[in-house]
Formats: C-alpha cells, structure tokens, sequence
C-alpha cells in the first residue's frame, strides 16, 4: 500500500493519469505491477445513484420489528401475571395459545393459566381442535362463573365439553352461563347439600357401619353418592363436612 501511494503520487507528479486497474503486489521486487485493466468504468460497475425519492420508513416500523419471542414472553407472563413456570411454558409454546390466554387472563390470570393449560388444551386435543375454534369472550364467561364459585370444577368441565362438543359439530358455542341454566349446573345452596347428606347416609348404613368401625373408604364413598346425586352441583369439599358431620353425630 506505501509503494502504491508512492506510485500514484509520482504519476501525478509526472502528469500521468491515473489508470482504474487491477494491481498486485510483488514481494520479490517490492513493487506493484498491473494485473488486468478494464476498457470503460462499467466494466467496474463505476455508476452513478439513481434519482430516487425519499423512502418514508416510519410507518414500516410496527411491521418490521421481531415479536416479543417465547423466552421473554414466559419470563413477562410469570413476573405480569403471577402463574407457575410451567404454565408459563405451556402458554407460550404457542403463540396463538399465549395470545389467546392474555385475552382471557382477566381478574384472576392464575385462575385463567390452570384452566387453559390444564383443563382446556386436553379437551383440545380429544377434539382435534385448534384454540382459535374458542371464543375468548366465552372462556371468559366460563372463567367468571369459576371464580364467583356458581359453578363447581366439576360443572365446569361439562360445561366446557358442551361448548366445545357444538364447536366440533359445527355449531355455535353456546354461552357457559347459557349452558349452566339450561342444564341446571349452578352450585347447589346449603339447604340442599343437608338434604342431599342426609339421604345418603340414611340410603346406606353399610356404608355408614364401615365409617364408624374405622374404614377410612367409607366416607368417600359416601361422598360420590352425594356427588351423583347433585350432579356435580356441589363442592366435593363441602358434602365432604356435612356427611362427617351426621356420621359423627350417629356416633355420638
């Protein structure tokens, strides 16, 4: 490079012009010599800018930036909304998926995670179908029965069935809370969780033998009675109590 800027320079100096060539270096000889020459400057595609317009790129912006990518999405999803790693991994293995769960996270997004990743994505799969097949709005209605406790887990599974089962059909989704009125799904009072007890126990005194000689069983037992009986209008949880109750009170 040092030799070829002497070069040039003494060209110059000489009043030479300077020729647009190729030159290597020759390290025996120390100087540059002539490799290939060109006839026209196109030949080394020497052209001028073409008269372009300004190009205006800020409305491109929006559609040219990458989409926020899984990774920082399940780190956003556990740190904004407060639900496990592995529902956060679950919800973000697909984007529809994950879109879909911010739709419908609403007041209780933990809530939301577990019913997306663990009740409904199942349910999916059974069918065949795909998430964007579920109205977000009436995932939402389902939610919110869950939430307010009109409804149990239980119900709210077939609900969820119904709706998808009309979906797979061809036919429209029907409203959870539609669907809980027509099938008379809401959660069962108080009043009727002592009568149904009550009938149990009394409908089965083998039952009711095998509780107080210890037989752990029984109790459950007792309980999916009742849980026929009513259902799947009420709280496992809640029969559960109320028949100890009677039980231990026979005792007595």
């Amino acid at each position: 490079l040092t030799f070829e800027i002497t070069r040039q320079k003494n060209q110059i100096a000489r009043g030479h012009d300077i020729t647009r060539e190729t030159r290597h270096f020759n390290e025996g000889r120390g100087i540059t010599m002539s490799s290939r020459s060109k006839e026209e400057e196109t030949d080394y595609r020497y052209f001028p800018e073409p008269d372009l317009r300004p190009l205006r790129v800020r409305d491109w912006l929006d559609d040219i930036t990458l989409p926020e990518l899984p990774d920082a999405r399940k780190a956003r999803f556990v740190a904004q909304y407060g639900i496990s790693h592995n529902h956060a991994r679950t919800l973000t293995g697909d984007m529809k998926l994950a879109n879909f769960f911010e739709k419908v996270a609403g007041d209780d997004p933990v809530l939301a995670a577990t019913w997306v990743a663990d009740t409904l994505l199942g349910e999916l799969n059974y069918r065949d179908m795909r998430i964007d097949r579920v109205p977000p709005a009436h995932f939402a209605d389902l939610l919110v029965l869950l939430r307010a406790d009109a409804i149990t887990d239980r119900a709210g599974v077939d609900v969820l069935r119904v709706m998808l089962d009309e979906g797979a059909a061809g036919e429209e989704m029907e409203l959870p809370s539609a669907v809980v009125d027509r099938l008379g799904l809401r959660k069962a009072a108080g009043d009727e969780f002592d009568e149904v007890a009550a009938q149990v126990v009394e409908a089965h005194p083998d039952a009711v033998a095998d509780y107080q000689n210890g037989t752990g069983g029984a109790l459950n037992f007792l309980v999916g009675q009742a849980m026929r009986k009513t259902r799947g209008r009420a709280d496992a949880r809640d029969l559960g109590r109320r028949i100890k109750e009677l039980l231990e009170n026979k005792e007595a």
